[in-house]
């Protein structure tokens, strides 16, 4: 009985570090972009990463942003703004995100001093964006270029910033082991995958959780209907406004670019939210391109995800604003 006893503890032995490497080796455990609170904008990636998840590399700067460090010499910003759907998160490779492509192909076509800058974070609203710039600065930019979506019409802060380092979804630091990692972060998913006979990607979820000295997290669902994510803003975002003051006082051109929800694509058109959006570009003057005029489809969404880019979604995305980018640089030369 003890010999049999000896093995099995041995084989659990075997399987846990079997996983435990596959999780960090083939994964990314113990190898999350980590996140930094700050007052002013709530949170975003922590400067001066450089790690590997689900095979993507994320490379932040010491600003931030996901982009290689910026130059001291004299070069030309273009401001690419958002959330997670510029941001790109851990499913997307540094190299398939729409601002990574954008810029090599405007350094290579168009002058070597072309920066995109990516200014975006998961779940921020343009009041986020705006929070960031104006503590930052525009850090001479020509143009600010902001990619939003219409549950963006009422997402304003809330004191995000106290989630960083207490909820597992925006982490402060690493955790010591992959398993351990696996059962702090993603056993409530988990369970409500199983549950609700819903298996979505584990980085695709707007899942929060609470902890508490419970042993189980306590799991707020997303809040999503048939017209799309709703947002508990009562007013319209007041970054919408605040974003077009600050390129206006600086003299630098301010575009919106919306880009709708799968259950927009499904419906042919932008919900209330997204019309919201559209009538205030429509009563301050600022240039809006529709991406339903650009042949959005579902094709081009991550699966079982609402709002969130693929590969091939972040190709489309940068090809539709190349042009864009590329008339303003005629014009303005």
């Amino acid at each position: 009985m003890l010999k049999i006893l000896i093995r099995l503890l041995l084989i659990i032995v075997i399987l846990a570090i079997a996983l435990e490497l596959t999780l960090r080796i083939q994964f990314g455990f113990c190898s999350s972009p980590l996140y930094v609170a700050d007052p002013d904008y709530e949170y975003i990636y922590a400067p001066n990463q450089n790690v590997t998840r689900f095979g993507n590399v994320i490379k932040t700067n010491s600003l931030s942003m996901r982009n290689d460090e910026l130059s001291t010499d004299s070069t030309i910003n273009i401001l690419l703004v958002g959330d997670s759907v510029v941001n790109g998160g851990s499913l997307t490779d540094q190299d398939s995100i729409a601002s990574t492509i954008l810029e090599k192909k405007l350094r290579k076509n168009i002058d070597d001093k072309i920066r995109v800058l990516n200014i975006a974070a998961g779940s921020w609203g343009p009041d986020n964006v705006a929070g960031y710039l104006k503590k930052h600065g525009l850090f001479n930019a020509k143009l600010i270029f902001l990619v939003t979506s219409s549950h963006d019409a009422h997402d304003i802060m809330t004191g995000g910033e106290g989630l960083i380092g207490v909820d597992p979804g925006w982490p402060s630091k690493q955790f010591k082991l992959a398993l351990v990692e696996l059962w702090v972060r993603y056993r409530g998913l988990i369970a409500y995958s199983i549950n609700e006979r819903l298996f979505v990607p584990i980085e695709n979820l707007a899942t929060k959780y609470s902890l508490s000295d419970k042993p189980q997290p306590t799991i707020v669902q997303p809040d999503l209907n048939s017209q799309g994510i709703e947002k508990e803003g009562v007013i319209f975002n007041p970054g919408f406004a605040a974003l077009d003051s600050l390129a206006t006082a600086h003299g630098v051109p301010f575009s919106i670019y919306l880009h709708p929800e799968t259950s927009e694509v499904a419906a042919g058109k932008f919900n209330q939210q997204g019309m919201e959006i559209i009538k205030f570009c429509e009563e301050h003057h600022i240039k809006l391109y529709n991406e339903f005029d650009l042949g959005v489809n579902l094709s081009l969404f991550r699966e079982m995800d609402v709002v969130h880019y693929n590969n091939k979604g972040q190709k489309f995305l940068a090809t539709n604003i190349y042009p864009i980018f590329l008339d303003y640089l005629n014009h303005k030369n």
